[in-house]
């Protein structure tokens, strides 16, 4: 589950960077203060890192452009009350005024901001109280002022590109779920539809005919039980359809899920064809085997093989992820039983990651091997 994972951590960073507070609290204690001012400096600084962290987690762009310039403001304030307190450290803040105004849609707004917090910035200089050494600071201080209004735009719109993204995917997994839901009803009312209402017709006209011609109606009793079975094996092989359609498709599958987690899956380019239990105990091992992922391995990527074994063939699934030694749960349980009904065997081995190596049965073990290929 590393892109869930990953996406958390990003989410904080952008508090490591109060570390450089440090600079207006050194400032502060370089000598005696009064109380007053020891009042207005952590009345200041505590006000900053709460509008500095709620700019940095607001999720919709129109709150985040509102809170950015709030927070670009309460800097510059921040600046203009606490440089006569602390003197040159308290350029800090229009440093994180830039950082703060670059977290928003508009980056003309965001650069030309930027560029008055510099301007702000060089003022002492140019007024005198400021000399040729400080610029070996100052200049730093002005470029990285701009870099990170910038940088923050583009971080901005990235995590806006990405919440779009998986809004867009949620809505088409939801329309094909609906999709999927209205075929199966169109699929079941096409099957049985015409067949019940026989059976039906069939059943009425028999219980008719029971007292008057039993013979008759022992006839249409044995139809109904004609159609009856019928319609019992088209209904059967219509939900073993529903219940999957192949490695394939569960690879597929298998992509997407991987892919919204952010990691990475190699694949099998070619996969041989299977039996068709071989291949759906394949399909519901991997299914099992990438849900556990997603939910608990922390992953970078996943590796899929499946190659020739002896009269069958050998599945090795195997993820980066935290691995671990622990008991398993219900689902590779029931999996083992399964594969082990069929005459396979499944491993798992927790020591760098997890890896799962299953044994299927299979009617050709001749076929050639698959290659790798990163999906």
């Amino acid at each position: 589950m590393r892109g869930a994972q990953r996406r958390t951590v990003w989410a904080w960073f952008p508090l490591l960077w109060l570390v450089f507070l440090a600079y207006p609290v050194i400032g502060f204690f370089d000598h005696p203060r009064p109380l007053a001012h020891w009042a207005l400096f952590w009345s200041v600084m505590a006000g900053f890192v709460a509008v500095y962290a709620r700019v940095f987690f607001v999720r919709t762009p129109g709150h985040a452009t509102r809170w950015a310039v709030a927070g670009w403001v309460y800097a510059l304030l921040a600046y203009v009350v606490l440089a006569p307190v602390i003197g040159g450290t308290a350029t800090a803040f229009l440093i994180y005024g830039g950082s703060i105004i670059g977290f928003q849609a508009r980056v003309g707004a965001a650069l030309w901001l930027a560029f008055l917090n510099v301007a702000i910035m060089v003022a002492p200089f140019w007024q005198g109280r400021y000399g040729l050494d400080d610029l070996a600071w100052l200049a730093p201080n002005m470029v990285f002022t701009l870099v990170a209004a910038y940088a923050n735009h583009a971080s901005f719109r990235r995590n806006i590109a990405d919440a779009r993204l998986v809004q867009v995917q949620a809505e088409k997994e939801r329309l094909a779920a609906d999709a999927e839901r209205e075929r199966i009803a169109r699929d079941l009312h096409d099957l049985l539809g015409h067949t019940l209402s026989v059976i039906v017709l069939k059943s009425e006209l028999a219980g008719k005919l029971a007292e008057r011609d039993p013979v008759r109606a022992a006839a249409e009793i044995r139809e109904v039980e004609r159609i009856s079975r019928e319609a019992l094996s088209e209904v059967r092989a219509a939900v073993s359809g529903y219940r999957g359609s192949g490695l394939n498709a569960e690879l597929a599958r298998a992509k997407v899920a991987l892919d919204t987690a952010g990691v990475n899956l190699t694949v099998t380019h070619v996969l041989p064809p299977l039996p068709p239990a071989t291949e759906q105990a394949a399909a519901m091992l991997l299914r099992e085997a990438i849900t556990n992922v997603v939910r608990h391995a922390h992953a970078h990527e996943v590796q899929v093989s499946l190659t020739p074994h002896g009269r069958g063939w050998r599945l090795v699934i195997r993820d980066d992820g935290v691995g671990g030694t622990g008991s398993e749960g219900s689902g590779l349980t029931g999996m083992r039983e399964r594969l082990r009904a069929l005459g396979g065997t499944l491993e798992r081995d927790g020591t760098r990651g997890t890896t799962l190596s299953a044994t299927l049965p299979g009617e050709d073990s001749g076929a050639a091997g698959t290659a790798l290929v990163t999906a």
